[in-house]
């Protein structure tokens, strides 16, 4: 693991914030819930249209109606909205931003150290924000969740290139 020096101008943007993590917890929770009650019915309302392709699969799905299935279906679909929720938190891009270089983290691991002298440009591109080189090389083109006032104030503060909006 590389380790950036103690500098207390470094900033850190991205990853979800307390609210961010539990607002998206709960839209997939409640998503999984939703999907879990409602795709059997769905599925056999499906299986029923002459032009709906997979008729034996979508079948399938429509014949989980068992007693215990009718929460179980719902629970089981909690239980994935809840780990897909979890795996999109923890794989959200953490930029440690220093005068000297930029630290890209996930899952709490140093995955990129990109260097000062090699940037060439930043700027956002919709949710993304890209680092190109001089040579117009993408050193990194990642979703960036937070503020994006407070990510473009980051890179300004620290001196890079920032190429967009002042906002």
């Amino acid at each position: 693991m590389v380790a950036m020096t103690e500098d207390p101008s470094t900033r850190t943007v991205g990853g979800f914030d307390r609210a961010g993590r539990t607002w998206v917890l709960a839209l997939f929770g409640v998503g999984g819930v939703a999907v879990g009650a409602i795709l059997p019915p769905l599925a056999r309302w499906a299986a029923e249209l002459p032009w709906v392709p997979f008729e034996g699969p979508i079948r399938l799905l429509g014949s989980f109606d068992d007693a215990w299935l009718v929460w179980g279906r719902p629970v089981l679909g909690l239980a994935a909205g809840l780990a897909f929720a979890a795996w999109v938190v923890v794989s959200s891009a953490v930029l440690e931003i220093g005068p000297g270089q930029i630290q890209v983290r996930r899952r709490g691991q140093v995955e990129r150290v990109i260097e000062r002298g090699t940037v060439a440009a930043v700027y956002p591109r919709g949710a993304k924000v890209v680092i190109e080189t001089e040579s117009g090389r993408k050193v990194l083109e990642d979703d960036v969740e937070g503020d994006k006032a407070a990510i473009r104030g980051a890179f300004v503060d620290q001196g890079y290139p920032w190429e967009g909006p002042l906002k």
